[in-house]
């Protein structure tokens, strides 16, 4: 290479590279063009003298050149024709047909990057130059520059999907077609799409060039492409969701919003006008496109980089709003998404809580259920501090929800949480306590819905979170303590339930479990045998809330007749078995049924978590006293925790007493050797629980141990009295040590005024126990009690002398009458079996319980007497007669106004007096303590001015109604009767309206759509009646069975209940009511309304005026709903 004298360089290639005629030999023309190659390449375009290049730049674009076949041969024109236009650039030597064949060379050379080849360095020599002059620009002067465009984009792609391409070569092309885009502007449809295809192929972590390629040229040239890839999706979206729907379309359509969604991955600027189109169809009618388009968004939210809410706050706030979609699925299918969005972008937070919040009272129980879940995947990646304890607490509500699925979810949720958290619990971490510690609180409180199914996913969680699996008998106690420990007082009472609950279940199941044993020795079981087997498995089987499952896994078990299985069941539910081997035993039963009956498996581990003693097992006892006997502190008070253990090994003494065999000895050893007071009283306590447990059972061989129990009932405190006379009273032949005490606790009771109320607490619970102790000295102890202690009158009180305080706060005086009414019952209920005392006595303490009932508070305060005592003794008095007059020597002691006269009770101007009789009831018949006809007295509560605890009441009946919905149906009857005797009744309308409230509160809980025509015939069967206590009365019930006819139309009315006729046949109690003489009056009677005129009015014009209500608030509701999406 020369310079001329001015500096220029000149290319002095002088051969020539045609033939004269024909064209040179690829032998001889090769070398000519890797001269005229390297030649051209050390020329420079600012120092070259163009007129040296003219000749070869003709001769290069020559027919006979461009038409050889040789590979070498045109690999090396192509580059030196890049060198040539790279030369005159910014001008080219050729015209524009010449150059659309220089570019078509271009192109079919760039093809072979993909092939193995020894001409490599020439086709990369002559991308790299393409890439580096621009030359390829030019493209933009022809004419169809998409013909010469469209294959490169092709070409370099196709080149760049294979494995083994160079880092060099893709950035080379990557700037080849970024230039096309930019500069040439030539970007046909087809080379669009094979850009965005690349983003469909591959992902960011396969490291593909083509990916790779695409990636750089979209983020390149973002600006430029924004507008086409919008067009492109529109046409497609629009194409595709326009079109009928088949799972073809479907598929398609999934497939375009996948490659928004991987385009948004690598490139999310290049969708600036695509997201839009999104935002639209979120909102569309069609679900298919809907849940598409939210699924697809949520995915680009999820993105850990990803930046879109803050940059699309509206497509953010339309995502947020498909939350409340009418899509089921949908509404699932975003809670999935938003806690990924959570993890990645916790800034977010906070508007998903409130979300959440929403959800959990969403209409459908999957969306209630699905957020219970996400919820539990939140909180278990939080720090406790951070924890929305509001959330959680919404959470726990919902495992009182109404359908399974969501009460399920919620108990596994909360309980899940607690044993996530337990150990810093444990710690008495007071912020995690205070988030968290309350969750048991709140699964017991379960367990006043009632419901067999909640019982069963309670027990599930309690065994599987609160209080899992743990060998460890120690930190299981102390687990157990800490648990109990945090429960309220209602709750505590459901703890008690459900261990009582247990032991019931535990005692049928010893049964079942013998009848296992038993169908295999005996053959051939007699038919009468089977139906009582039947009748058996039917009562077990409806303690769980599937009661044919259960039944038909009890049979299955029964027809199995396996030996092993047998041996286990009775291992797992053995209450002298420990820990480890009711577990052991428990997990190979299941085991084998999942082997050859998995259908059994779920119902029968529910069947053993409730029957096997797991949650309170004998291996527990010993750490519980040592948690019970902890020292105490400098004020020598006990730590909750040791009165928390007590309370638990009190429950067990009481529910489990078989348990405290093996720990007997140790119990009566402390309570012989150790001298401190508090300690002497929890093990007299516990003995006392395991006596009444095991009445004449209990048998002491140390004459020391009776010393130290009859030390305890004459010279001891108040506890230690009452627990030692129950020991004492329940030993095996207690007469022989309990006549001398008598004798002395008499003498002292006379004779030895201080230590009177000592002396009545021991006798009241000696009689209870063995009555034949106190029999040779009742009559004086009576007449002792009635002389000198219910006729003292007690001016001593408090200030304002209330009408109610707690027996602690009772002047000494009132707890003697108090505590001696308790020893007239307990010796009445102690004799209810036995032939003393006579019935001149019996009926002597009966009307002593009958006048305690008629002094009132209003007499005391107006006699400067002790209020509060008067309704402690009219509290206790009416219990008392209600429990008595059950036993069947004394049911005839109660008369039918007798009974009535509970009214007054339930009616009482002390709150406290009318609640605690009101409990005492439900109780009763919850238990079937009491007999059915109390049911009538409790809708007595209609006027209850305390609203809990009608509230209460009223819970109960509508719970009750459930299971004996009869005894409920029919005790209208007898509340008609009660308000005919009422002595405030008459036909007054300000009185009818007072007494249609009791009407309209029994209808509240009881009348449904199934009973309405049974309830009708019943109260108007009353009319065909008269009154058997007072027939001069019978109008009263008359009109009273108009009124209760006519509330009872009315509530039909409002709910659209029909009332048809009943066609069975009842009959009335014959105690309240008998069927008139067929004389024509009854005729009469039923046809006659009793009902004044103006009150009839007056309850049809309230209906009116509620209707009317009723249809303004409809017509409100109607006008603003909105369509929901």
């Amino acid at each position: 290479m020369d310079m001329d004298i001015d500096g220029r360089q000149k290319l002095h290639f002088d051969k020539t590279l045609l033939g004269p005629t024909r064209a040179i030999k690829v032998a001889d023309l090769t070398p000519l063009l890797m001269q005229l190659h390297v030649d051209l390449k050390h020329l420079e375009q600012e120092a070259v003298d163009k007129s040296s290049l003219e000749k070869v730049a003709k001769e290069l674009i020559h027919e006979q050149l461009l038409k050889n076949k040789n590979k070498t041969v045109k690999a090396l024109i192509a580059c030196c024709l890049a060198d040539i236009l790279r030369l005159y650039a910014p001008e080219a030597p050729y015209d524009n047909a010449e150059l659309r064949t220089i570019f078509k060379l271009f192109v079919s050379q760039l093809m072979f990057f993909g092939e193995e080849t020894p001409d490599f360095e020439y086709y990369f020599y002559l991308l790299e130059s393409l890439a580096t002059v621009k030359s390829i620009i030019i493209v933009a002067d022809l004419d169809n520059p998409e013909e010469i465009v469209s294959p490169i984009f092709y070409e370099f792609f196709n080149v760049a999907s294979k494995s083994n391409t160079a880092r060099n070569v893709q950035l080379c092309m990557t700037d080849i077609l970024i230039q096309l885009i930019a500069d040439v502007g030539a970007l046909s449809q087809e080379s669009m799409e094979l850009i965005l295809e690349q983003f469909g192929k591959y992902t960011k972590t396969s490291n593909n060039s083509a990916f790779t390629m695409a990636s750089d040229i979209c983020n390149s040239c973002t600006n430029i492409l924004q507008r086409r890839v919008c067009q492109y999706f529109s046409d497609v979206l629009l194409s595709v969701s326009g079109s009928e729907t088949s799972d073809e379309n479907l598929e398609e359509l999934r497939k375009v919003h996948h490659l928004i969604q991987k385009i948004n991955d690598a490139v999310p600027d290049l969708l600036l006008n695509v997201l839009p189109l999104l935002q639209e169809e979120m909102v569309l009618d069609e679900i298919n496109v809907r849940q598409i388009a939210t699924e697809v968004v949520g995915q680009m939210f999820i993105e850990p980089n990803s930046t879109l809410s803050e940059k699309y706050p509206t497509i953010w706030k339309a995502w947020l709003g498909r939350r409340n979609d009418k899509s089921i699925p949908l509404r699932v299918k975003w809670l999935d998404m938003s806690i990924d969005i959570i993890k990645n972008h916790p800034q977010l937070e906070p508007e998903f809580i409130e979300c959440y919040r929403d959800k959990l009272s969403d209409p459908d129980e999957k969306v209630r259920a699905a957020t219970c879940r996400i919820v539990g995947d939140l909180v278990k990646d939080h720090d406790i501090k951070t924890i929305d304890k509001k959330l959680v607490e919404l959470v726990a509500e919902r495992s009182k929800d109404k359908k399974a699925s969501v009460r399920n979810e919620a108990m596994e949720v909360i309980g899940a949480m607690y044993a996530h958290f337990y150990d810093k619990i444990k710690s008495n971490d007071r912020i995690t306590i205070d988030k968290v510690g309350w969750i048991p609180n709140q699964l017991f409180a379960c367990l006043y819905v009632g419901d067999a199914s909640v019982t069963m996913g309670l027990e599930k969680t309690l065994l599987k979170h609160i209080l899992p699996f743990n060998d460890n008998d120690s930190e299981r106690a102390d687990r157990l303590v800490t648990v109990v420990e945090s429960l309220q007082p209602p709750q505590r009472l459901a703890f008690t339930a459900l261990v009582r609950k247990q032991k019931r279940f535990n005692d049928d199941f010893h049964k079942y479990a013998d009848m296992v044993d038993n169908a295999i020795d005996n053959l051939n079981t007699v038919s009468s045998d089977i139906e009582k087997r039947d009748d058996f498995l039917k009562y077990v089987s409806a303690h769980l809330s599937d009661k044919a499952r259960t039944l038909n896994a009890l049979r299955s078990f029964l027809n199995r007749e396996n030996e092993r299985d047998i041996k286990l069941l009775q291992t797992a539910i053995d209450l002298q078995s420990d820990y480890k081997r009711v577990i052991n035993a428990k997990n190979k039963l299941v085991a084998n049924l999942n082997e050859d009956q998995a259908g059994l498996v779920e119902i029968f581990e529910a069947l053993l978590n409730r029957a096997c003693p797991i949650v309170i097992n004998k291996t527990i006892i010993p750490h519980l006293m040592k948690i019970a006997r902890a020292p105490r502190n400098r004020r020598q008070s006990v730590s909750p925790r040791s009165v928390v253990a007590q309370e638990i090994l009190k429950e067990i003494s009481a529910s489990y007493p078989v348990m405290y065999d093996t720990f007997m000895d140790d119990l009566l050893h402390s309570l012989l050797n150790d001298n401190n007071d508090a300690t002497s009283e929890e093990n007299l306590e516990l003995l006392a629980e395991i006596s009444k447990s095991s009445p004449s059972e209990l048998q002491f061989s140390d004459y020391d141990i009776i010393d130290r129990l009859s030390t305890y009932v004459t010279e001891g405190n108040l506890h230690q009295i009452e627990y030692a006379s129950i020991i004492l009273g329940n030993m095996k032949e207690p007469l022989l040590n309990l006549l001398p005490i008598v004798e002395v606790l008499q003498r002292e009771l006379i004779h030895t005024p201080s230590t009177t109320l000592a002396s009545l607490t021991a006798l009241s619970h000696i009689s209870l126990y063995e009555p034949r102790a106190i029999t040779p000295s009742v009559k004086p102890i009576i007449k002792y009690i009635e002389n000198n202690i219910l006729s003292k009158q007690t001016k001593e009180f408090l200030d304002s002398n209330p009408e109610w305080c707690a027996y602690d706060e009772l002047p000494l005086l009132s707890k003697e009458k108090i505590v001696g009414v308790k020893l007239l019952v307990n010796y009445l209920t102690g004799c209810k079996d036995l032939h003393e005392p006579d019935s001149s006595l019996v009926e002597h303490i009966f009307e002593i319980l009958w006048q305690l009932m008629d002094v009132t508070c209003e007499s005391a305060i107006g006699d400067d007497l002790n209020a509060a005592e008067t309704s402690h003794l009219r509290l206790t008095s009416s219990q008392a007669l209600v429990l008595l007059t059950e036993h069947s020597r004394y049911t005839s002691a109660l008369t039918i106004p007798q009974f009535e006269k509970f009214v007054f009770t339930l009616q009482d101007t002390c709150y406290y007096v009318r609640s605690e009789f009101a409990e005492s009831l439900m109780k009763g018949l919850q238990t079937k303590q009491i007999h059915s006809r109390y049911y009538a007295l409790l809708f007595i509560c209609a006027h209850e001015p305390e609203v809990s605890l009608l509230k209460q009441v009223k819970l109960f009946i509508q719970k009750r109604h459930k299971t004996d919905r009869i005894a409920i149906d029919t005790s209208i009857v007898r509340l008609i009767h009660i308000l005919a005797h009422h002595p405030d009744f008459s036909i007054t309308q300000e009185d009818l309206i007072i007494f249609a409230q009791y009407i309209r509160f029994f209808l509240s809980c009881v009348a449904t759509s199934e009973n309405a025509s049974f309830l009708y015939h019943v109260i108007q069967k009353i009319k065909l009646s008269k009154d058997v206590v007072s027939e001069e009365l019978s109008e009263n019930s008359y009109v009273l069975s108009d009124m209760a006819c006519l509330l009872l139309k009315i509530k039909c009315r409002e709910t659209s209940c029909p009332l048809n006729a009943y066609e069975g046949q009842i009959s009335l109690q014959s105690k309240l009511y008998r069927t008139r003489v067929s004389d024509g009056t009854g005729a009469g009677a039923i046809t006659q309304n009793y009902l004044p005129t103006p009150f009839i009015e007056k309850l049809e014009e309230e209906y009116s005026h509620k209707i009317g209500e009723k249809r303004t608030r409809f017509g409100a509701l109607f006008s603003n709903k909105k369509q929901k999406v």
